[in-house]
């Protein structure tokens, strides 16, 4: 699908934890979906497997109140919920600007901050008065730990390794959260120093991170140097879906050979670390969904996976939609088979810019995970999926959904939904043709509906639209070229409208269950003579 030009209508969409059926099987451990779906890559380089989730690096802190003495319990009750869910690889994010625990060379969240002071202290000058009881939730909580003796990542890793999860930590390279706020305490004052900032791009991006400054990759290399020099990890992560943008605009071709320098040298400070440890440590790296977008960027992966670099490569929207239709098949012909290929789930939907994001059901999220399991990626990511946060769900019903995300056999019995969305992340200067609005007498939309669930199922088509004038028949849909039967309309409060249909789940492109399907075709015929503006497509299958 993502060739060397973007096709008409991409779609992306957003991701969110979603809720289990009554008919969810009971809860399968992360060894045992080991076990079960094992999928080893070439010898000396077993793939990883189960159910990989990223913990933010301040959403632990944000949620909860601690009380006296008991930081390192809460930490081990938080772990505990997520070994319940089937996780079998946590990463552990430590950073934005700022560290979460205290650091030798970067400043903690903390710093500056001082506990016994009121809300009007200087640390909270530029928080606006509305987000300082928050934000001194967070900078607190995060003190209030390393006041009582914990290391937070230490003690994430040491209950994951009690409950058999793989500990890795996962580093943001080049966030930009409140980058309209230059003061806010948010920021190191590494970041604040203009000079570094990359050119070009005057949207919400254009504070970020130069890479083409040594002062910049050295800044983040002293994190990485401290992190393996002071914790036993399987696995680093470098995140650069915050942000992928780590060059002035018209320098990321030459950025790009400098990332992949600087990357060997990331793999070699790795290397020596596993000699210390006694145990090997991999590398991962999160990028953009589209690989021409990543490339684009100067983010080459497959550079990285082909040179032994790296070994996990999560492909993955940034944030504003989960993405039901990642081109997974396109990932693996450019990385090869040697490392672990995962698919990144994000926990909101939205069909296209300028419109409001929510977050994703439980049906939608099952969804987009089916797209990544039967696309052909090894495994499943999860990102903003918190617990009591994102989705608001019950503990136990948390921990059946996560279960679900290892297994495509597992989330195959559930309901899900599928959509058309945008890529919310683009090259600078790029003419991205976003999906929607889209008018014409007939439009095709490419989608990943993966395989076909029994033939007992029904599959229901949905389109919002522009009104039509009254006289103005319904336009005709159809999957794969077979018509689908209309079932009625409803009238929003936008004054569009929403119209559904009824299809045979025999137009799927993956007819046989077993087998990794194509991508299906949507298509909207205009019937009368105004043209169909359409504003969103979905796709539903569930039991009668």
């Amino acid at each position: 699908m993502i060739l060397s030009k973007r096709s008409k209508f991409r779609f992306q969409a957003p991701c969110i934890l979603f809720f289990l059926l009554l008919s969810v099987s009971p809860i399968h451990s992360a060894e045992s979906i080991k076990k079960e779906e094992a999928n080893p890559g070439t010898a000396g380089h077993p793939k990883l497997t189960g159910l990989l989730h990223n913990e933010d690096c301040t959403i632990f802190f944000a949620h909860r109140t601690f009380p006296e003495g008991k930081a390192g319990e809460i930490v081990d009750r938080y772990v505990d919920v997520l070994a319940g869910a089937g996780v079998s690889i946590l990463m552990c994010n430590t950073s934005s600007r700022r560290t979460n625990y205290r650091s030798k060379v970067w400043e903690a969240f903390w710093d500056g901050f001082d506990p016994n002071a009121p809300d009007d202290q200087p640390f909270f000058a530029a928080v606006p008065e509305e987000q300082r009881a928050g934000y001194r939730r967070v900078v607190a909580n995060m003190l209030a730990t390393y006041s009582e003796g914990v290391d937070y990542p230490a003690r994430v890793i040491s209950r994951s390794r009690h409950h058999g999860i793989s500990p890795w930590i996962s580093l943001r390279m080049n966030d930009v959260h409140v980058n309209g706020n230059l003061d806010h305490p948010i920021h190191s004052d590494f970041w604040r120093k203009p000079e570094f900032f990359r050119k070009g791009h005057p949207g919400y991006y254009a504070r970020a991170l130069d890479y083409a400054h040594p002062e910049v990759r050295d800044h983040h290399k002293a994190l990485i140097v401290e992190t393996l020099e002071r914790y036993d990890i399987d696995g680093l992560e470098l995140d650069f879906m915050r942000e992928p943008y780590l060059f002035s605009k018209g320098k990321e071709q030459e950025g790009r050979l400098i990332l992949n320098e600087w990357l060997r040298d990331i793999r070699t400070l790795i290397d020596d670390a596993a000699k210390r440890q006694g145990h090997a440590i991999k590398l991962s790296v999160r990028v953009p969904s589209s690989p021409d977008t990543a490339l684009g960027l100067g983010l080459d992966a497959p550079s990285w996976a082909k040179e032994g670099l790296v070994d996990l490569v999560v492909v993955t929207p940034r944030w504003s939609t989960i993405d039901f239709s990642i081109p997974i098949a396109k990932w693996r012909e450019l990385l090869g088979d040697r490392v672990t290929l995962a698919g990144g789930l994000e926990v909101n939907y939205q069909p296209y810019l300028g419109i409001p994001n929510r977050m994703v059901t439980k049906e939608e999220a099952t969804g987009a995970a089916i797209g990544v399991h039967s696309g052909g990626a090894d495994v499943v990511y999860l990102f903003n999926y918190f617990q009591n946060n994102h989705p608001k769900w019950s503990i136990p019903e948390y921990q059946r959904m996560l279960n679900a995300f290892s297994s495509l056999k597992e989330l195959q019995k559930l309901p899900r939904r599928h959509a058309v969305t945008f890529s919310d992340v683009t090259i600078p200067g790029e003419d991205y043709p976003s999906p929607f609005p889209a008018s014409g007498t007939q439009l095709s939309f490419d989608i990943q509906l993966g395989p076909a669930p029994p033939t007992s199922w029904q599959g229901e088509l949905v389109i919002e639209v522009k009104a039509p004038p009254p006289e103005e028949p319904v336009p005709t849909v159809s999957v794969n070229g077979v018509e689908g039967n209309f079932q009625h309309t409803e009238v929003l409060k936008n004054g569009r409208h929403l119209t559904i249909y009824e299809f045979s789940l025999s137009a799927l492109s993956g007819k046989d269950r077993d087998t990794i399907q194509n991508r299906d075709t949507i298509t909207v015929t205009a019937v009368g003579k105004v043209p169909v503006e359409v504003h969103r497509v979905e796709v539903s299958m569930r039991p009668h």
